[in-house]
């Protein structure tokens, strides 16, 4: 094999490793946010079934749950107050009116929070077909979302959900009254941990602290009252 094939061998080489790198930096950087998207889509859902758990309790006792551990307590054992409606409403009716003519009447009662806050899907339970399958059913599925309700999806039950509670005063020096404010949080860094996305998350978290944004997904803040979830 004479120079000039051995040379042309070479460059051709070369040519395939640069194509594979150029590749390479135009998809990994595509497969990175694919895969933030998908994982970040399950945490968003999660963070908002500990919303709705959080604004339940704070709508009873005026206040946030300090920890996770006790949200799951309060979700498992405490009861929240609901509307029970008895008798029928004729079609020709409002149901204020039958309310008035005494026809139907409201009775409030206290239920289960797990209940009220997470009834069953019935959608997944079309496949089942006695009382015993949905109820087994039913209850595997309650035992697993609380047993998750803490744990940042993605993370192999090994990382929490930051919470922080408290109280931050509002209105005038005179007639200030305490609000109650929470924040609950996932970093970034517990949740995309995959060594080869190293650096592209190193990069996306530092643009975000560069422009003032939580580097990750998170609902509510310290400073204010308010439960909106970053993703809104």
């Amino acid at each position: 094999m004479n120079l000039k094939n051995i040379t042309r061998i070479v460059l051709g080489i070369a040519a395939i490793i640069l194509a594979y790198f150029l590749f390479e930096s135009i998809m990994k950087p595509q497969r990175f946010e694919t895969l933030r998207i998908r994982k970040e889509a399950e945490i968003v859902n999660r963070l908002k079934d500990i919303r709705t758990a959080q604004i339940a309790f704070r709508n009873t006792h005026g206040r946030f749950v300090s920890t996770l551990d006790s949200l799951v307590i309060f979700l498992e054992h405490g009861q929240l107050p609901t509307v029970r409606r008895t008798g029928e409403i004729p079609e020709e009716m409002t149901e204020a009116e039958a309310l008035k003519q005494k026809l139907i009447r409201r009775d409030t009662v206290f239920t289960e929070a797990y209940s009220v806050l997470f009834p069953p899907d019935t959608i997944k339970e079309r496949h089942l077909t006695t009382p015993e399958e949905i109820a087994e059913f039913r209850r595997t599925q309650r035992e697993t979302h609380l047993a998750n309700l803490k744990y940042i999806p993605f993370t192999n039950r090994t990382k929490e959900f930051a919470i922080e509670t408290g109280f931050v005063e509002r209105g005038s020096a005179e007639a200030s009254i305490s609000v109650p404010v929470i924040e609950v949080s996932a970093f970034l860094l517990d949740y995309m941990s995959e060594p080869e996305y190293r650096q592209l998350v190193i990069n996306s978290v530092k643009r975000s602290i560069d422009i003032n944004r939580f580097p990750g997904r998170k609902f509510g803040s310290m400073t204010d009252p308010i439960t909106e979830g970053n993703w809104e």
